[in-house]
């Protein structure tokens, strides 16, 4: 932290929002982080609150900052954007953040699924491949993420998958290219598991994903079902061809 310079011809203002910006750049700050207090940067500035109080608004209207009543001021969170013709990554998506992704298997096995999962799967026995995976950015967990594929997947529960695209594997175990993607979004209250695994409330309202991923043909190929601590990592879609 470097001291402003209070004869300089740019404003304590200008150089305190450049400092601050550099800060978050360099990862002082990190996405989703909250920064310190006005009376904090004033001491650690010497200036008066007034500077850094606008110095944050300007901060806040540029989209780096976010205001969050009664908790603070915090770094805002780049948006997860997906590309639905191509198919979103995790991995590259943080990667592009600047942010360190990760990825835990929590479970995966044969079990009974609900009707609707079935029918997407055309599995007249309710039985489906579940895959249930942890995702997290900068060791902060974001993201519940449930794969369901039809019983003649059953290699995937022997492939390492942590450290891997199971688009990849599947491609290459069977030759099936994915070619769209279909979302549909929903607000659902995070259950008691997913509270423990995004480490939150029972109850706090979490996004739900579910995408379906099909080939040319329209064939289906898995169901992917992701739950969203959107306080931690937002989703954005973007369509293009």
């Amino acid at each position: 932290m470097s001291k402003l310079k209070q004869l300089s011809a740019v404003t304590l203002q200008e150089q305190l929002y450049l400092e601050l910006l550099e800060s978050i750049k360099k990862g002082k700050y990190k996405p989703g982080e909250r920064i310190p207090a006005e009376m904090q940067l004033s001491q650690m500035y010497e200036v008066s609150r007034v500077t850094v109080r606008k110095a944050l608004d300007q901060l806040v209207k540029d989209n780096i900052l976010i205001k969050k009543h009664g908790k603070g001021t915090f770094v805002r969170i780049p948006a997860h954007v997906e590309n639905v013709f191509s198919g979103g990554s995790f991995t590259d998506t943080c990667l592009r953040m600047n942010a360190v992704p990760s990825t835990k298997i929590i479970s995966r096995c044969i079990q009974h699924v609900d009707s609707e999962i079935a029918d997407l799967l055309s599995n007249t026995d309710n039985q489906a491949i579940t895959i249930t995976r942890l995702r997290s950015v900068n060791d902060t967990p974001c993201i519940v993420e449930i794969d369901y594929f039809q019983t003649s997947f059953a290699f995937l529960l022997d492939e390492e998958l942590e450290n891997s695209s199971i688009l990849q594997k599947i491609s290459e175990k069977l030759g099936l290219i994915p070619s769209k993607f279909e979302d549909h979004f929903q607000i659902k209250r995070a259950t008691k598991e997913f509270s423990k695994l995004l480490l939150l409330p029972t109850a706090t309202p979490i996004l739900e994903v579910t995408q379906t991923v099909l080939t040319e043909n329209d064939e289906v190929i898995y169901i992917n079902k992701q739950y969203i601590n959107s306080e931690k990592y937002v989703y954005a879609v973007r369509s293009s061809k």
